[in-house]
């Protein structure tokens, strides 16, 4: 299901995507430097030798979780305003259909490339200084010209994806007011984000990586994006609220271009067209791309493109066989569950990708390594002893009256309960193999997509059509074993289809850490007996406070219980850090070490 990516999603959702940003201004190359000596022009796209080697993890981890944490802060409160302003059939519309067409435009478009250029290294000279400027300079020159290849692809998949989407399309959908303005809105959103692709690079491979200029960047997109659509909608009315979160999502694009433009002096140029390189005699493919580089591309995008239909199936079956209705529904409750997905797991996602994509090598990773793996497994025993005691109680809050009749609740706590932990795993070992894989092992990953594909479309007839005709026979007559919605069992298959996924990533750790010294052992994944037990006790206290019904009956009860529920996870936080602090402080010794080296 990000991601985006993520297996977190990669799209901008009407409640604003979160996303992140680096940055430091100091140490850029000059344009001499970049363009062999002769250019006066200010151009570095690539403003770095290697960006791992003052990259630190936890340190970047920081940031990104301080930036999705302050603006999911405010924009939640936004996003209540929202979902009061909006009936569930608008945004069931945009929050499912319009953001699934931008995630798979933008999915698609960059992924693949994204990762190839972050991944990819200055090559080493071995010849005389003479020509140690001209091969840098050429080599610059094909990653900036493979950074702009997202648009291009662009405009071409997000015609494929408007026509299928409209020709497939009910007329209940497209007969909205202002249904075709606010697509075309939605698409000018995603384009305009493909175009900022090539500073997005610069800002990540400029040394060190300017954290602070992406945190602004996609910071104010959310708030910008959050701000304009709460706006629109007071002062358009609910007839026209398609068009006013079509408008925050451009207003939130224009925001993000702005910003990265101006951190790069305004060189609007560079975003869609290459400088000729004067003194070189290079052959085309030369000139053009790196060979190397866009094979990595090639193989990434093929197989993000089986990664996006995993991730994006639930919402691909959910519009085609849901009312509207109940689009909106499933929408909030895969926007709350998400929340906290953005908060924590696509910033750790992305700091690890940035890390083990350029410090593969680091004594440092195997302890990373296994330390993300013991956290997301952590993650797991808390939401899975925290969740259902107190979700009875915690639900009727978060979600507006109007969708209480929906699935929303249902779906809301499966995802939470099942699925959150699950995108945990799945993000944190994957950022890994992303890294990691050569175009080899990254075909092999594509064969464990499709018969992961294979999984969700199984399960999907599974808990659909055969587990609804279960039945338990007893002395009163025969009941439903198990009775899921069509939602629930998409949520479900999402499950299965990631468990293949999980199985894969870590196959593809244990292998590549087995080759080198220290090697992985299993038990280093595994989270303390002693937390385990602890969280099991605490399940059961939630649980016996919960079956007294007494947080029914008034605040007082609901504050016992829910105050119980924090009081018990501070506790079992402190658990954690206890039995892990000792990696804790390795890890962090670690990484002070490599980037001192």
């Amino acid at each position: 299901m990000t991601s985006d990516t993520l297996p977190t999603r990669a799209g901008n959702a009407p409640t604003i995507p979160g996303s992140v940003q680096r940055d430091n201004d100091q140490n850029r190359i000059s344009d001499n430097k970049i363009a062999g000596g002769d250019s006066s022009q200010s151009s570095n796209i690539s403003d770095r030798g290697d960006s791992g080697s003052s990259s630190n993890p936890l340190s970047t981890a920081r940031a990104l979780v301080l930036l999705q944490l302050l603006s999911r802060l405010l924009t939640f409160g936004l996003n209540q305003t929202l979902l009061r302003l909006a009936s569930p059939a608008v945004f069931g519309t945009a929050a499912i259909q319009f953001d699934l067409v931008c995630s798979s435009t933008l999915f698609l478009s960059r992924e693949g490339i994204r990762n190839a250029l972050l991944r990819c290294k200055e090559p080493s000279p071995n010849r005389g200084q003479n020509e140690v400027e001209p091969r840098r300079a050429v080599w610059e020159r094909q990653a900036r010209a493979l950074s702009i290849v997202p648009l291009q692809l662009g405009l071409v998949i997000s015609s494929i994806i408007i026509t299928i989407y409209l020709t497939t399309s009910d007329k209940v959908t497209t007969s909205q007011p202002t249904f075709h303005l606010s697509l075309a809105l939605y698409t000018l959103s995603s384009l305009i984000e493909l175009s900022t692709e090539p500073l997005y690079i610069r800002v990540h491979r400029s040394d060190p990586p300017r954290l602070n200029v992406r945190v602004q960047a996609e910071g104010g997109m959310a708030i910008t994006r959050a701000i304009v659509t709460v706006s629109c909608l007071i002062v358009l009315g609910e007839s026209k609220a398609l068009l006013g979160f079509a408008v925050g999502q451009v207003a939130g694009a224009l925001w993000l271009a702005v910003r990265y433009l101006r951190e790069f002096e305004w060189d609007i140029g560079s975003l869609v067209w290459l400088q000729s390189l004067q003194g070189f005699s290079l052959s085309y493919r030369e000139r053009r791309f790196n060979s190397e580089t866009l094979s990595l591309a090639i193989a990434n995008t093929g197989q993000s493109f089986v990664k996006h239909l995993l991730t994006e199936a639930d919402r691909i079956a959910v519009a085609r066989i849901s009312p509207l209705d109940d689009q909106g529904g499933y929408a909030v409750a895969m926007n709350y569950g998400s929340l906290v997905a953005r908060i924590m797991f696509q910033p750790l996602e992305e700091s690890l990708l940035l890390h083990y994509s350029s410090s593969l090598s680091s004594p440092s990773t195997l302890p990373l390594y296994t330390t993300t793996i013991r956290l997301s497994l952590y993650l797991t025993l808390l939401i899975r002893s925290f969740v259902p005691p107190l979700y009875p109680a915690i639900y009727p809050l978060l979600l507006p009256r109007q969708y209480h009749r929906t699935t929303a609740p249902h779906i809301l706590k499966l995802y939470l309960t099942t699925y959150l932990p699950l995108m945990s795993l799945n993000g944190v070992s994957e950022a890994f193999v992303t890294s990691s894989a050569d175009p080899d092992e990254v075909k092999t990953q594509a064969r464990w997509m499709i018969a992961s594909s294979a999984v969700f479309a199984s399960s999907l007839v599974g808990f659909s059509q055969l587990v609804p005709n279960l039945y338990l026979c007893g002395p009163s007559g025969s009941t439903k074993l198990l009775n899921y919605s069509r939602e629930e069992s998409l949520v479900l298959s999402s499950c299965a289809a990631m468990v293949v996924r999980i199985i894969y990533a870590l196959r593809h750790g244990y292998r590549t850490f087995s080759l080198r010294k220290p090697s992985l052992r299993v038990f280093e994944l595994l989270p303390s007996l002693g937390v385990w037990a602890w969280t099991w006790v605490a399940w059961g206290l939630l649980w016996l406070l919960a079956r007294t019904d007494r947080w029914k009956n008034g605040w007082k009860g609901w504050v016992e219980l829910v105050g119980s529920g924090g009081a018990l996870g501070v506790i079992s936080l402190a658990g954690i850090f206890y039995a892990e602090r000792r990696r804790f402080q390795e890890l962090r010794r670690g990484t002070k070490a490599h980037k001192k080296d």
